[in-house]
């Protein structure tokens, strides 16, 4: 890549940019990643509502953000082969106007699996932008510069979804669930104005034919898996049908990458040890973070007969704490590495967690928002240095496939620990009991992923 002061080669294209429209890239592209991101977990305070409007259980009801969660990975493994076809202009705005499509239809309709399909669109959207962020700013700003440029891109991984319950309960405060697309529309309208007269083409466009049975394997099978889990409690025969059939659907899109000349995906970035230790460590943190966010507003919400606002605001303090801690963390390991930041982040979200397991109907809300807080900073401190250190010993043509896996795969492990959690806290006739057996679950979860960060780190 050239660099000078006022220009660089884009290395994605070998397009020569100044440094003001790289900033303006920038800007663009990590506003509109927090938008969609902030829209995957916008639901969870109003699901105790949409469940009453629509007569439907909270089991059903949480699909809304689960199944975002899961269209996110499942439209994810497309974006390597989206973002080389196409120009970045192209991906971009055609991005952009899926995601409006889907926030336009969701507040017209009446149609609870309407408004279903309408989260799904802004999904599939929401899955290849991410994406195609981090491999455009990845090849945007030097190797040097990576962790601080990864730092930011944690900060809106994290940020985005942990703003998202406050941000609904305060718009539910004094609105209706609609609002909840209304509010975002003219936002996604003006970033698309911007783009199509003032974002700059930073790559080119090249011959690659996008292998259908992949994409069509990848999506029923992954699909299918995830769907299993919440049927286990009301049909478990289905449930076991759909996660074998899904398992032999996904085994054979796993076997077909390899035989293809230009895969969908590249699964030989698996046998690079750093890459795949800490994809581990990324599904685990990503996976503690989204069940608990879904299953917090709910318990305050039905066992303390809180609003969805201040439900959604027992949050916000970790969402804050986590957008302040992710570029901090970013710039330290550009100079000292790993080590540090996922140890200390992997204890504090233990001690966190054990707070959160001894949480009663009497306890002071300022302890959960407190234990809550700090969870948040450790999770924040593990995805800010794990993503960009599975990505260190990839080569160039590489972190496209890299990337496209580890978004794929953390938002998959994001939807089936929201899934799973809220399984778990509903089984129970006593809600408590139920948070509590969830959040152990994730304290679990937690030790696993100490004893993987140790296996590697040392």
């Amino acid at each position: 890549m050239y660099y000078t002061k006022h220009s660089f080669e884009c290395k994605y294209g070998g397009i020569f940019l100044v440094t003001k429209n790289r900033t303006l890239i920038a800007t663009i592209l990590l506003v509109t990643a927090f938008v969609m991101l902030l829209n995957q977990t916008v639901m969870i305070t109003a699901l105790p509502v949409i469940s009453k409007d629509f007569h439907l259980s909270l089991n059903v009801a949480q699909w809304l953000t689960s199944g975002y969660v899961l269209m996110l990975g499942l439209a994810t493994p497309i974006s390597a082969n989206l973002i080389d076809k196409y120009t970045s202009r192209q991906v971009f705005i055609g991005v952009v106007t899926v995601f409006l499509v889907g926030t336009i239809l969701g507040p017209m309709t009446s149609n609870f699996y309407v408004l279903l399909l309408a989260r799904l669109l802004q999904a599939v959207a929401g899955g290849i932008m991410i994406t195609y962020v981090q491999i455009s700013l990845i090849a945007l700003y030097p190797a040097d510069r990576r962790g601080t440029i990864m730092g930011l891109i944690s900060l809106v991984v994290s940020a985005g979804p942990a703003v998202g319950p406050s941000f609904s309960g305060l718009m539910l405060e004094f609105f209706s669930w609609k609002s909840l697309f209304y509010v975002i529309m003219p936002i996604i309208v003006i970033v698309l104005i911007i783009a199509i007269f003032m974002l700059p083409n930073f790559s080119k466009s090249r011959k690659v034919v996008i292998d259908i049975k992949s994409v069509t394997s990848s999506m029923v099978g992954l699909g299918s898996v995830l769907a299993s889990i919440s049927l286990f409690s009301s049909d478990f025969m289905l449930a076991v049908v759909m996660l074998v059939a899904g398992s032999l659907i996904t085994w054979y899109f796993v076997h077909r990458q390899g035989k293809l000349e230009t895969p969908l995906l590249n699964m030989s970035v698996f046998k690079k040890h750093s890459f795949t230790t800490m994809l581990i460590v990324t599904m685990l943190v990503f996976g503690i973070m989204m069940g608990t966010e879904a299953i917090l507003p709910i318990f305050f919400e039905d066992t303390r007969g809180m609003s969805s606002l201040s439900a959604g605001l027992i949050l916000l303090p970790g969402a804050i704490a986590s957008a302040l801690t992710s570029p901090i963390i970013g710039r330290y390991y550009d100079s000292h590495g790993a080590r540090l930041p996922i140890y200390l982040g992997s204890l504090i979200v233990l001690v966190a967690s054990i707070s959160l397991v001894m949480m009663t109907t009497t306890t002071s809300v300022w302890v959960t928002i407190l234990a809550y807080m700090l969870r948040m900073i450790g999770i924040s401190m593990i995805m800010s240095v794990a993503i960009t250190e599975g990505l260190k010993d990839l080569k160039a043509d590489e972190i496209s496939h890299g990337t496209t896996l580890n978004n794929a795969l953390r938002q998959i492990s994001g939807s089936a620990f929201n899934a799973i959690m809220v399984l778990i806290a509903t089984i129970p006739s006593n809600l408590v009991v139920g948070t509590h057996l969830a959040i152990w679950m994730s304290i679990l979860c937690t030790g696993l992923l100490l004893l993987v960060s140790r296996a590697y780190l040392n």
